[in-house]
């Protein structure tokens, strides 16, 4: 997302909005320790030799997340509200939630069972709720849909992962957590892939679809052959959204 912002220092709060920045913070302070203690017990329920591997794990991609999230709240100005909005605080807990998961691949996480499931169950509803609530209360910016975006890339590749750590399906499932880096990496290369896509229900639809296969796919009701051919549907069927909107956007570009 393109947003030209003037630049401020990460002490100059001036003219930024100090109560959203405060309000994230705090979040982070509240759900950061939560978070790095799941991570240690789920490893330990999933009797890893090493859980505090996992809980290390989780606090690093929470410190790379909170620099981020910084970045956009106080350098680019993404968020212009003075209230950080429950909708933030949703996609907060949920990017919570992913980084608690992604520990988890440090451990042995097919004795997780339906624990990992009932924990990607809830962050895929976070990620169903998180745009109404901003919606509803009227604070859309430019940070949430950053955030919520991020979130769900995110997910994506740690479902992956997980389910490639499991033995679900191959190696090969990874690069469905590849696809949107790509497509961005593809964007800086030929600016013509960077323009704004228009709003499409079915793209949102085909995203619900594919994280929630990706939740199906890690829980103890499958197993190869027919694990194997779920990801590989998911994998396609995610493919093809992406080349319709490549085609799109190809066109677009030759026509103007």
């Amino acid at each position: 997302m393109n947003v030209d912002s003037p630049k401020l220092t990460a002490l100059d709060l001036s003219t930024s909005p100090r109560r959203a920045v405060l309000e994230g913070a705090g979040l982070l302070v509240l759900l950061g320790p939560g978070a790095i203690a799941a991570s240690y017990m789920l490893a330990r329920h999933a009797q890893a030799t090493q859980p505090g591997s996992a809980a290390a794990l989780t606090a690093l991609i929470l410190i790379v997340g909170a620099a981020f999230m910084a970045k956009w709240l106080i350098a680019e100005r993404l968020h212009p509200h003075a209230r950080l909005g429950l909708g933030n605080v949703l996609t907060f807990t949920r990017a919570s939630g992913i980084a608690v998961m992604a520990g988890l691949l440090l451990t042995p996480v097919s004795g997780l069972g339906w624990v990992l499931v009932g924990l990607a169950g809830v962050v895929l509803a976070l990620d169903g709720a998180d745009g109404w609530a901003a919606r509803r209360a009227g604070l859309q910016s430019a940070f949430g849909a950053r955030l919520d975006m991020e979130s769900d890339v995110a997910f994506s590749l740690t479902l992956a992962a997980l389910a490639v750590a499991m033995g679900q399906v191959g190696l090969w499932f990874m690069a469905l957590g590849l696809l949107r880096p790509a497509f961005v990496l593809g964007g800086r290369i030929w600016p013509a892939l960077a323009a704004p896509l228009p709003d499409a229900r079915w793209r949102k639809i085909m995203a619900g679809v594919q994280m929630a296969g990706q939740v199906l796919l890690i829980a103890p009701l499958l197993a190869p052959p027919y694990s194997t051919a779920l990801g590989a549907a998911i994998l396609l069927a995610t493919m093809a959204s992406f080349s319709v909107d490549l085609v799109w956007l190809t066109r677009r570009a030759t026509r103007s």
